[in-house]
């Protein structure tokens, strides 16, 4: 196992360095345990279909917070983090150069000599989840073990700053695993070697991606249904049916509550305490379209356009 670090002049250089290969932020992705992302979508991103993820805020101020969690993490471990680590890197698989990952920082465990054979990975987050360091987020995990497994090293951590239920930080070890390593390669080659530079489009993982895959039916043309989709309509039927008393049940008792507060704004429970309100909305100005039609029926067409249809789904 060896690698080639790459150090990039500039942050958009270490952009393009990036996307020929799998970065360690999308692993995950492609192995399915991230509830943010699919790999169609991945795919689709990576083959220029679409543009990539726009930076949000949430994104912005995990970046931002990276230092604080790093010198948070080297306060409380006592172990020491390389500051050159924190720059853009990225470390390329010398077999597969397709592998490539580009840790947050690494790390010498305290009382170690300060060398690259004593590295460890730190993987810096900042999450608003409530996070159990006995069991972390799974595309966390296949992030890591994927930077361990490029850089032939035995150990990391992860950190973070959460939100939830306060602002905490907290951290957790990790050894490598070969073996899950060895798993998850080969769903990472197959994904690049065919989906990636073959063009083959990889299965979808949601109805998301299906709309987005086919966003137009085809006229007239039918599929037929296996027994598990029959099961799941069957089923469908059975909870719209529940939903359809529950809503019933639920106008019944709003009714009954709203009875009882005659013209009253607040509806006062036991000891005092609120238990509904029911105010007036402010007024709000409204464009009256089929009055402006019928008065300036030309103006009117002037600014009407055409909006494709989406595909609407019906359960009979």
């Amino acid at each position: 196992m060896s690698y080639t670090i790459i150090r990039p002049a500039t942050h958009e250089e270490w952009l393009e360095e990036r996307a020929k290969g799998i970065g360690s932020s999308e692993v995950g992705t492609i192995m399915g345990v991230n509830h943010f992302d699919t790999a169609y979508r991945l795919w689709r991103r990576k083959v220029g279909i679409d543009g990539p993820i726009e930076s949000n805020e949430a994104m912005e101020m995990g970046h931002l917070l990276e230092p604080a969690v790093a010198q948070r993490f080297e306060e409380i471990t006592g172990n020491w983090v390389v500051k050159n680590s924190a720059g853009d890197w990225i470390a390329v698989d010398d077999e597969r150069p397709w592998l490539r990952v580009s840790p947050d920082r690494v790390y010498i465990p305290k009382g170690e000599k300060r060398t690259r054979a004593n590295w460890c990975i730190l993987e810096c987050k900042t999450t608003s989840q409530v996070i159990d360091p006995e069991n972390i987020p799974l595309y966390w995990r296949c992030q890591v073990q994927y930077q361990m497994g490029v850089l032939g090293i035995q150990h990391a951590c992860i950190a973070w700053i959460s939100t939830s239920p306060k602002l905490h930080f907290d951290y957790t070890d990790m050894e490598f695993n070969p073996g899950f390593y060895e798993s998850m390669t080969k769903e990472l080659d197959y994904f690049w070697n065919e989906n990636i530079l073959k063009g083959i489009a990889p299965s979808d993982q949601n109805a998301e991606d299906t709309l987005l895959r086919y966003p137009k039916s085809t006229e007239g043309k039918t599929a037929t249904a296996d027994e598990e989709v029959i099961a799941a309509w069957e089923h469908l039927h059975e909870v719209k049916s529940t939903l359809t008393d529950l809503e019933t049940e639920k106008d019944i008792l709003e009714g009954l509550i709203k009875q009882s507060m005659g013209d009253a704004e607040i509806l006062l429970g036991r000891d005092g305490a609120t238990i509904s309100s029911w105010k007036n909305a402010k007024e709000t100005l409204k464009f009256d379209s089929k009055a402006f039609q019928k008065a300036e029926p030309e103006t009117y067409r002037k600014y009407q356009v055409m909006v494709p249809g989406s595909r609407r789904f019906v359960i009979r």
